[in-house]
């Protein structure tokens, strides 16, 4: 047996970034690795240009994840004018920022629009697991839980445009693996989600990295979620374990 930290993510929208390349922004309905250390380091109030306190995030705890619904998809299209003239070219060249879209737009430069497909899950239900690795120099899991519950800056997630809707409610759970734990953990917050329901026909589907005594996963894929660079945007791949079960009554369903 050892700690778990548990907590819950439900908000009315919902995107764990995939590869994302150009205009094309797709999420995935599962919590990502590194979605969720971002949420983290906002709870701690670190900066995203403190590379070497994310580093060490990202070194010292593992990951693990349930999803209980997957939510409903939506693609988000939209266009945006954005200026491309030779004195925006000249700034990104001398690495001078804009830093509004007021200072975009006032660059008087020749304008082009832009198209961007996003794409986002409403009403997505999971939940996280945290552990401490071997040679961890991450802030205690009880250091943790006591930041998430009052965080310092709104944590969201996935994107700025998804903040949670429910307390995180962040738990210590002693379990023997990180799919025991998140079967265990309840939240209180949970009742005010029996309006909401669930189809009982969808398999909670666990996730986790590592390798467990007992823990027999239905099939192993790769993600791309490992953080290497946040400044810029690099990451990295990871074999993460998949298990489907039938969902339980972790969440009270409406009579």
């Amino acid at each position: 047996m050892q700690p778990f930290l548990c907590f819950r993510l439900y908000g009315p929208m919902a995107a764990w970034g995939d590869v994302a390349v150009g205009e094309r922004r797709p999420a995935l309905a599962q919590p990502s690795r590194s979605g969720v250390l971002g949420l983290i380091a906002a709870a701690l109030g670190l900066q995203r240009s403190d590379a070497d306190a994310l580093q060490t995030l990202d070194d010292g705890l593992g990951f693990a994840s349930r999803l209980e619904r997957r939510g409903e998809l939506l693609v988000d299209y939209h266009t945006a004018q954005v200026p491309s003239g030779p004195e925006v070219r000249s700034a990104l060249k001398r690495r001078t920022r804009l830093d509004t879209r007021r200072d975009e737009l006032n660059a008087k430069e020749d304008r082009d629009a832009i198209q961007s497909w996003r794409t986002y899950f409403l009403d997505a239900l999971a939940s996280a697991c945290m552990w401490q690795t071997s040679g961890s120099k991450a802030p205690a899991l009880d250091q943790l839980a006591a930041r998430l519950r009052a965080p310092t800056f709104v944590p969201y997630l996935g994107r700025k445009a998804c903040p949670v809707a429910l307390p995180l409610d962040a738990k210590l759970v002693e379990a023997a693996n990180p799919v025991d734990a998140l079967t265990q953990v309840r939240f209180p917050a949970d009742a005010l989600l029996g309006g909401i329901g669930r189809a009982r026909s969808e398999p909670d589907v666990f996730r986790w990295e590592g390798e467990w005594p007992g823990l027999k996963p239905d099939q192993t894929v790769t993600r791309r979620d490992r953080l290497l660079s946040r400044a810029r945007w690099h990451f990295a791949e990871r074999q993460e374990h998949v298990l489907q079960r039938q969902g339980g009554d972790h969440v009270p369903q409406p009579s």
